[in-house]
């Protein structure tokens, strides 16, 4: 799950620098067509990641067995009647 946010955040902050970069260089329609197509490849194998790793989390938690008995410790205080 933090690799696919990782990934995730550089991708939206690259998607907020490409068309800064893509004008100083000029570049024609079918060279900025690939380097979106990449960033979407990308950024999609970041969300795939993400939801793994939070499907993965969901799953251990709801496994996890809960822990009725002897939550409350019996108290020490000798002194109450």
């Amino acid at each position: 799950m933090t690799i696919g946010s990782g990934i995730g955040l550089l991708i939206t902050i690259l998607y907020s620098f490409l068309p800064l970069i893509i004008s100083t260089q000029h570049l024609a329609y079918t060279e900025v067509s690939k380097y979106y197509s990449i960033v979407g490849i990308i950024s999609f194998i970041a969300s795939l990641c993400f939801a793994a790793g939070l499907l993965i989390l969901v799953i251990n938690t709801v496994k996890k067995q809960p822990v009725i008995h002897n939550q409350f410790p019996k108290s020490t205080d000798y002194n109450h009647d």
